[in-house]
């Protein structure tokens, strides 16, 4: 359970980490991916495990979904607060990744997953939407524009595909995380040559540290799945999401109202909620 926690930990700070180095998006998402190979690469040294082709290619598919998802999500962090963002993609994709494998790989099966799932995912878009509803203190109340939703919206889409093809696929194991790794850098190398802007180098090496929060956690998972199952270590990893909204908060001293206060903590406690009763869906 403690290597479970771990992984909610290192998600949890990442996009914190991320925005405290100052950095622009398209240099976040090159120094977290080239963290995360260097991780991988002494993973794999440590380590060495065989490829085959087929698995090879689908988990260097999810890094490039994965580097779209978090280039976006890095963009909107930009445009929004990171306890704003942080709730609704990863509720999208918590949502997302849920019914595909309730639907389409049949991990519901008797009626009662289904009114257990149906509940969980009612309470987790409960709370995206509460925790969403955030005003200052002072000032007019705003929601968000079509343009944020839609970087949100595209965000969330992103990584759930990044997670879903590997399951669709089957592919599980520490043979999925260097050429996974290697997709990601080499598309954020990609973002970077076609957007035509010079990345600091600077800004890249100070999120290495980003990289290396998400291959920890990446890591952390796999073993805790293998120790105590999927069912106790996906809720606890889920943490991450109460950890980056409320930590973002209080680090980036974000001023908000006791009404807004009860907004977040109602909505993080939904979310929770709703992550418990889909590990409960996996028992």
């Amino acid at each position: 359970m403690f290597i479970a926690f771990v992984s909610a930990l290192g998600w949890g700070f990442m996009p914190i980490l991320a925005q405290l180095t100052k950095a622009g998006p398209r240099e976040q998402l090159l120094g977290t991916s080239a963290g995360a190979v260097l991780f991988a690469a002494g993973l794999y040294v440590a380590s060495p495990t065989a490829f085959s082709p087929v698995p090879y290619t689908i988990s260097f598919i999810s890094g490039i979904l994965w580097a779209i998802g978090q280039l976006l999500q890095f963009e909107a962090f930009q445009r929004i607060r990171v306890s704003t963002a942080i709730p609704f993609i990863c509720g999208l994709q918590l949502t997302g990744t849920t019914l595909f494998a309730a639907l389409a790989l049949g991990e519901w099966s008797t009626r009662f997953q289904f009114l257990l799932g149906i509940a969980a995912l009612a309470l987790v878009l409960a709370g995206v939407l509460i925790t969403s509803l955030q005003e200052e203190s002072t000032g007019p109340k705003r929601g968000l524009t079509l343009g944020q939703l839609s970087i949100l919206l595209c965000s969330a889409l992103a990584l759930t595909g990044y997670v879903i093809i590997n399951q669709w696929y089957d592919i599980t194991g520490l043979s999925v995380i260097l050429p996974q790794s290697a997709g990601m850098f080499l598309s954020a190398v990609a973002f970077s040559l076609f957007a035509g802007v010079r990345p600091r180098p600077r800004m890249v090496i100070r999120n290495l540290g980003t990289g290396l929060s998400w291959s920890i956690a990446n890591l952390a998972l796999f073993i805790a799945n293998g120790k105590i199952g999927v069912a106790a270590s996906f809720p606890i990893s889920q943490v991450s999401i109460v950890i980056a909204t409320v930590g973002s908060i209080l680090i980036f001293k974000e001023k908000k109202s006791r009404k807004v206060w009860m907004r977040v903590l109602l909505g993080s406690m939904a979310l929770m909620a709703g992550v418990i009763l889909i590990g409960l869906t996996k028992s």
